[in-house]
């Protein structure tokens, strides 16, 4: 071994301990706020019929052939939907928007669909729809006046 090589491992040696002594040193951030949550569990809630909380959007969730509760999109948040066989789905929403975050699926092609906003639904493959079809789960973006026709029984 050359006397070079013995420097050049020296200040890789240095330099690695230093990066470990940084790493605990630096701890990251605690996240700000965590999302609000609705976690839906074979719930089987259909529609009620009640009045809306207002909103320009919501997201009407079908899993197999049952329908949940519209969801307004107001804010931030995420839906967790977790089923009985262990398949569980997480649904981010925020103002006019939904995208499928995460699935335990085989193929994700649910996540792959990307986000769903009301501005690009014409230009969208399954324009007001994420389907996750392992899960049978289906993500429907409806406008308002869509959700009031639902709610008055107008399908």
């Amino acid at each position: 071994m050359k006397r070079r090589d013995i420097w050049i491992i020296g200040a890789v040696a240095v330099l690695a301990g230093l990066l470990l002594l940084l790493g605990q040193v630096i701890k990251p951030a605690p996240p700000v706020k965590a999302l609000p949550t609705l976690s839906i569990t074979n719930a089987r809630e259909p529609d009620s019929g009640g009045p809306l909380e207002e909103a320009n959007s919501y997201l009407r969730i079908r899993q197999g052939q049952e329908y949940y509760h519209l969801v307004p999109l107001n804010g931030p948040g995420q839906i967790v939907i977790r089923q009985d066989n262990g398949w569980e789905n997480v649904i981010y929403i925020d103002k006019d928007s939904v995208v499928m975050h995460s699935a335990n699926c085989p193929n994700h092609d649910c996540i792959r669909q990307g986000m769903m906003t009301l501005d690009n639904i014409a230009t969208r493959v399954f324009q007001s729809w994420i389907t996750c079809l392992p899960h049978e789960l289906s993500l429907e973006l409806i406008t308002r006046e869509d959700a009031v026709r639902l709610t008055q029984g107008n399908p």
